[in-house]
């Protein structure tokens, strides 16, 4: 890794400011884009078990290691700690599957991927796993693996919940984890700011290292950003571009021009001769925060890592900065019966739960 390119986390590591996101990415696709990735000079590959795809991302890097293309400590990979495994025992079920699936010895960082228990087994008791399902389905039928779906129903069609598992609990075992040398830094994604405060107050040994959320130029969350900074802690973008090709559920009627259309971004990315997407980017990189945008094709996989030869002024910054509207695409209120679900501030008063929807983000089945 340059580290130029990279900023320092709190354990003295270094974090790539550009990855490979894999969220959304389809089987037979992901891995090719995550050799396009790695071959045109990324380093970081962010996945999780619940996009159903991190064994293709595993064979991918497999074959280019083994091919003497990389090698794996030039690498950083970061996975995600599922809602459904939040309770101790589950935890060290999910690493040992990510890593299997992986084919590796260890990942970079490990994240807590929502601070909600849910979707859930409603008490626990059985661990959700890519082999159980990665889709939804009755938490009481009998799945592979002796696991359950990673998006369990009841039999009224709701997410099972399990109201008495906390993301502190979850971290601790993440620390062991790191002891253990499966895992060489830790973080959590889709926290509000109190809950990344209570994490970093209440880690025992090994701090948080980094904060994933969805941050674009239409939801920049600049005082959570400078929280995050002020405290050590990298935040990384998830949906750095906007993500225009979220799934239906999360679009709506009063949704804003599409970020990379926005014609604004268009006269400042005709000024530097480059893209919108590299123009975005570049906006995340000099704020320091990384980003992980995702892609499937090749061309644009390139293009979104050719962000090093150009600089934004103060002028193009300050622009961008006031494109900030609030718009937050990605609330999943379906999971909002849980205490610690994260936007509530972001719901109507008294909302209430809906049934869960039957399609999910995750790729399709192999």
């Amino acid at each position: 890794m340059i580290p130029s390119q990279c900023v320092k986390m709190a354990n003295g590591l270094l974090y790539p400011l550009i990855g490979l996101g894999t969220w959304k990415s389809p089987h037979g696709k992901t891995g090719e884009a995550v050799k396009s990735a790695i071959r045109s000079g990324y380093r970081m590959i962010d996945t999780a078990n619940d996009y159903n795809n991190e064994h293709e991302i595993g064979a991918a890097i497999k074959e280019l290691i083994d091919n003497g293309e990389v090698k794996r400590e030039e690498l950083f990979i970061q996975s995600k700690l599922w809602n459904g495994n939040h309770r101790r025992e589950n935890a060290f079920i999910d690493i040992k599957k990510t890593l299997e699936d992986l084919q590796m010895d260890y990942i970079d960082s490990f994240i807590i991927h929502w601070p909600q228990a849910c979707p859930s087994h409603p008490t626990g008791a059985l661990p959700g796993i890519r082999k159980s399902g990665a889709f939804p389905g009755l938490y009481t039928d009998e799945r592979p693996e002796g696991g359950c779906w990673m998006f369990p129903l009841d039999k009224d069609g709701f997410y099972t919940s399990d109201n008495d598992s906390h993301y502190i609990e979850a971290y601790h075992a993440m620390e062991e984890m790191v002891d253990m040398g499966l895992v060489r830094s830790l973080g959590v994604s889709n926290f509000n700011k109190a809950q990344v405060r209570e994490c970093i107050e209440n880690a025992k040994k090994h701090p948080v290292c980094v904060v994933q959320n969805e941050i674009h130029p239409y939801f920049q969350q600049k005082d959570f950003v400078d929280y995050c900074q002020h405290n050590d802690v990298v935040v990384q973008a998830f949906s750095p571009l906007g993500s225009a090709d979220r799934p239906s559920c999360y679009k709506r009627d009063s949704d804003p021009t599409p970020v990379l259309g926005n014609p604004t971004i268009a006269q400042i990315a005709a000024k530097h001769s480059k893209t919108p997407a590299q123009v975005v980017l570049r906006w995340h990189i000099q704020r320091k925060v990384s980003a992980v945008p995702k892609s499937i094709t090749h061309e644009r996989v390139v293009s979104n890592g050719q962000v090093w030869d150009f600089e934004l002024d103060r002028a193009d910054m300050d622009t961008i900065s006031g494109l900030n509207i609030g718009w937050q695409f990605l609330l999943w209120e379906d999971t909002a019966m849980h205490p610690d679900y994260p936007f509530k501030d972001a719901l109507p008063y008294k909302f209430q739960p809906g049934k869960a929807p039957l399609a999910t983000t995750t790729a399709s089945e192999a």
